[in-house]
């Protein structure tokens, strides 16, 4: 593949050698003369008559190049530009060779370089300079060099027949710069798109005589059509290297390509490639940066690391030879295959039309040959393997073809082959190759699949039919217990309703029942029993729907306990005493045994209380003659603690001991005394809550003792003992102030008429009661009434209790007024969520109308205390009023407002609603709301509390402080200071010197 005129020019010594082995500029003068530059030996001048070779080197003497390391070349009449790397520009005589200017640095401030990569003549003489910081054009008549908008390092640079100027750069891309217009064009490469410059990093930059433009690129090579269309090539486009230098058009159009891994010929029409390496007689497979030159006779010089070379492509010898292709050998499992009778090969490999191979055969390789020996590694081939490849494979060189585990099959090999010149041999070697089962994928391995498969068909048939047997049953099965699951949960359900619908009317009752006992004193000892009669039977119906509820909590998981120290011996001794009245009525014998030693465990209280209660009254129910229960001994070890309820009524079967504990389940339906099957179930329930058992055993004879075993601690506990929810010793009075001038206003919100019309009609002797049906009416009259309680219920219709609650605790307007909820939702969930919305108070239904007054009363007097807190404290700020939430931004407002206005004399309540952004009324009803005061009275009392501030500093005289807050005329405020802190101001500094 070699030239006939290859040239290479190689470093040595004397006049027939270059001074430097890595080329990387060439450049020609007018007088025919090359000029080499090189990074390692300095410049060479090729002299166009002798051809011998003159070096320049930097030796330090006056007249000598500034550096050895020369990137940028270029000539202008008999100048020579020589840029070397940080030693600056040199400009030398082509015919003398001598030294005529030497520039240290290019451009000034801060981009100023004395790296000249690249020098370019463009079509008006002026020259370009790149360095590895800017562009720079060289101003003639200042003799300087003008910084141009194009910051980069400029690594080449090409003016096209526009006049634009296409500098490429190494890791900014490719600038366009149009000088007459100033305009400035940018091309990156963009990645994940096909369209574009396949890198930043541009070593040189070509226009072929299409127009079209070629960017040689540190990652392959970029062909820019004028369209703005991209085409790529790369290594597996057939480079041998993705770092390309340089391209040149040869005078046949084929564009040659400088690389890093040898020299490659790429004729378009064709399409075709060939690539020229050390073995083809260059150099080296290495080329260099910007180290290539087309001469007018068409000879082509590429510079490498060395040395260089230089070619004509129209004057060489081309090889027309079309070669015969032969496959050559073949290997199978990477063993060579001889010819054998009976191997796989009965003649040569060269000669043979197929060949047969086993499953476990199937690794095989192929050495192909083209027979033409001038450069035999630059012979090209195309190959394929139908039924297996998608299409043909280039390769060049490699004669060595792979195909692991070829899947069992037939396939055919084809393969082409050309000489070094690319002339192809135009017909096809084929080979058949047939790749035969495995004994599991034969005719008659598949007829055996075919019989098993359809014997276990058979089988599964016979079993998927017993298992929709099965299916069935247990279907029906399913359904049966759903159906009674259903049943239950609708019965649960049910009396859970009911006991919701219950007790409302139970409020209706135990309201008026224990008015009338409280109220009136019965002579006829009858009438006394029957209405002691009714309230314990309310009290019963009470306890039965909270039973009702719980079990339903507990059923659902809805049911959340809280667990705290608590004296086991305490609560059990209350219980047990609190039913001994039910003992007596049946004359039972009735003990307790507890041990010397209390025993404290975390628990739920009150859900132990409800166990302890269900079980205990279920003893004496059931008992004919005996109750007993016992908590057990324990040691300060142990991790439970035990309990016996026991009694000698009728024995519960062993194979019931489970039953009874199922909801509504009833012994003996015809007992007259059952109940409701509903204490057992709750009671084991809770029990569970706690992580422990309740259960029938079999102790005694004669005897049902049910045994109580609970954990005496839990993994989360609060260590102190539980709060009452009762707030009577809270109670401040129970009687309403007789000094109240006014009736405080009450808004009632209650869906349920009746109640609504009770709760009027209790409250209305001492208090202005408004009424609303749900939250939505309630929000209605807040706007126009000042009102300074809400009691509301929680379910109602449109907007419930806990949204109206919500609304009022967030909102500035309404958040000062307190709110207590009354309703019929007795979980600790629900009372937490009521008091997360602000509830100040939470009062179950059925409720003691006495413990509402009380309630409602104790809020109100806190709006007193506010009051006289205030006005009695010496401190003049508004903000110590004791408030949470919106309450706390409005008083800090209003306290500031009032501050900043206390010296001006029309501060009044009509000026504060001003000042504050509000109505008059909405003022007047915060305010009183909040305090208990009005605003006029807030205001003066804050302008005598900041008078008593400032006497006490004694820094002004009583008519300066007089004056300092708002008062005009000092004996008003003499009158008012003295009324309402028992003394004139005079007195006040006296006292408060002592």
């Amino acid at each position: 593949n070699q030239f006939d005129n290859f040239k290479k020019y190689l470093s040595g010594f004397g006049k027939s050698a270059l001074s430097g082995n890595i080329v990387h500029d060439i450049k020609k003068d007018r007088y025919g003369n090359f000029w080499i530059g090189t990074e390692d030996g300095g410049l060479n001048k090729i002299d166009a008559q002798t051809q011998q070779i003159q070096h320049f080197i930097a030796n330090g003497k006056k007249g000598s190049i500034a550096h050895n390391n020369v990137h940028g070349l270029a000539t202008i009449g008999h100048g020579l530009w020589v840029g070397s790397t940080t030693h600056g520009l040199d400009i030398l005589d082509v015919k003398t060779g001598k030294l005529k200017k030497h520039y240290d640095r290019i451009g000034q401030g801060p981009l100023q370089s004395s790296f000249a990569v690249c020098i370019y003549k463009s079509k008006d003489n002026t020259m370009f300079v790149g360095t590895d910081r800017a562009l720079y054009a060289y101003n003639k008549n200042k003799d300087s060099f003008d910084l141009l908008p194009i910051q980069a390092w400029i690594q080449g640079i090409y003016e096209d027949e526009y006049g634009i100027l296409w500098i490429n750069t190494y890791g900014s891309g490719i600038f366009q710069y149009n000088r007459s217009s100033g305009e400035i064009q940018h091309l990156l490469s963009e990645q994940g798109k096909q369209n574009t410059l396949v890198n930043n990093y541009v070593n040189g930059l070509f226009e072929d005589s299409k127009k079209n433009l070629w960017f040689c690129t540190e990652s392959g090579l970029s062909k820019y059509r004028r369209d703005g269309r991209f085409t790529n090539y790369l290594t597996e486009s057939g480079l041998p290297s993705n770092q390309v230098f340089k391209v040149l058009e040869d005078d046949n159009n084929s564009i040659w390509i400088s690389t890093g891994g040898g020299l490659v010929r790429l004729d378009e029409g064709v399409p075709r490639r060939v690539i020229y390496t050390s073995r083809d007689g260059l150099p080296a497979d290495q080329f260099n940066y910007n180290s290539a030159f087309k001469d007018s006779d068409g000879t082509l010089y590429f510079g490498t690391i060395k040395g260089m070379v230089s070619f004509n492509p129209t004057k060489s010898i081309k090889n027309s030879f079309i070669p015969p292709i032969f496959i050559s050998g073949i290997q199978i499992n990477n063993v060579s295959v001889p010819v054998s009778e009976n191997g796989i090969l009965k003649e040569s490999i060269s000669l043979s039309k197929e060949i047969h191979l086993t499953y476990d055969n199937s690794n095989i390789s192929f050495h192909i040959a083209a027979l033409s020996f001038v450069s035999p590694k630059s012979n090209p081939y195309r190959y394929i393997m139908e039924g297996y490849d998608k299409g043909w494979t280039d390769i060049t060189g490699n004669q060595k073809i792979y195909y692991n585990k070829l899947p069992p099959g037939t396939y055919t090999f084809k393969f082409r082959g050309a000489n070094n010149n690319s002339v192809w041999n135009p017909t096809e070697k084929k080979l058949l190759i047939i790749v035969s089962p495995p004994w599991w994928q034969s005719s008659w391995a598949y007829l055996l699949y075919f019989v098993s498969f359809g014997t276990i068909i058979l089988l599964v048939l016979r079993y998927y039919f017993l298992l929709i047997k099965a299916n069935n049953a247990q279907k029906m099965d399913s359904y049966e217990r759903k159906k009674e699951q259903e049943i239950y949960n609708l019965k649960l359900e049910f009396f859970t309703n009911l006991a919701h619908e219950i007790r409302t009317p139970l409020t209706l009752i135990k309201m008026p029942l224990e008015k009338i006992i409280n109220q009136q004193k019965f002579t006829d000892s009858d009438t006394a029993k029957d209405l002691a009669l009714i309230e314990k039977n309310t009290a019963r119906l009470i306890r039965l729907t909270n039973q009702l509820l719980d079990f339903r909590k507990a059923e659902t998981n809805n049911m959340s306990l809280i667990f705290t120290k608590t004296d086991i011996n305490t609560l059990l001794s209350e219980v047990f005493h609190d039913l001994n009245y039910l003992a007596k009525d049946k004359q039972l014998h009735y003990e307790l045994s507890l041990p010397r030693i209390s025993l404290a465990a975390y628990v739920d209280e009150e859900a132990l209380r409800k166990i302890f209660t269900n079980l205990i009254h279920n003893a004496i129910k059931y008992a004919d003659e005996e109750v007993y229960v016992r908590l057990l001994p324990f040691n300060s070890d142990d991790i439970m603690f035990n309990i016996e309820f026991k009694n000698d009524g009728e024995l519960i079967p062993y194979e019931k001991r489970e039953k009874i504990f199922e909801p509504f389940y009833r012994l003996n339906e015809s007992d007259k005394d059952t109940g409701t099957g509903i204490g057992l179930p709750l009671s084991r329930s809770l029990v569970e809550l706690h992580q422990g058992t309740l259960s029938l055993v079999y102790l005694e004879e004669n005897r049902n003792i049910f045994l109580l075993s609970v954990p005496i601690f839990q993994e989360q506990s609060l260590d102190i003992k539980s709060f009452q929810e009762d707030n009577d010793d809270h109670v401040l009075n129970d009687k309403p102030d007789e000094q109240e001038e006014e009736k405080p206003v009450i808004l009632l919100v209650e869906d349920n008429k009746e109640i609504l019309a009770y709760l009027n009609k209790e409250l209305k002797t001492s208090y202005i009661i408004l009424r609303a049906g749900n939250g939505a009416e309630a929000l209605e009259i807040l706007d126009q009434e000042n009102v300074q309680l809400v009691l509301t219920d929680i379910m109602m219709p449109i907007m419930d209790g806990l949204a109206l609650c919500r609304r009022i605790k967030t909102d500035i307007l309404y958040s000062h007024i307190p709110v207590i909820f009354l309703t019929a939702k007795n979980a600790l969930d629900s009372k937490i969520q009521g008091l997360k919305n602000g509830a100040d108070a939470y009062i179950e239904k059925p409720f003691s109308l006495e413990f509402l007054m009380v309630q409602i009363r104790n809020i109100l007097k806190n709006r007193k205390i506010i009051k006289n807190y205030f006005t009695n404290t010496l401190s003049s700020n508004l903000i110590d009023i004791n408030v949470s939430g919106p309450d706390k931004d409005f008083i800090s407002q209003l306290n500031t407002v009032i501050y900043e206005n206390i010296s001006a004399i029309d501060l009044n309540v009509d000026e504060l609603a001003k000042l504050m952004h509000m109505s008059r009324p909405t003022l007047y009803r915060k305010i009183k709301g909040l305090s208990d005061l009005t605003p006029n009275e807030l205001i003066n009392i804050s302008r005598l509390k900041k008078a008593a501030e400032l006497l006490t500093q004694k820094e002004y005289n009583i008519t300066q402080v007089s004056t300092m807050v708002g008062y005009t005329v000092q004996s008003n405020f003499s009158r008012d200071f003295h009324k309402h802190y028992g003394m004139s101001p005079s007195n006040y500094i006296l006292e408060n010197s002592k």
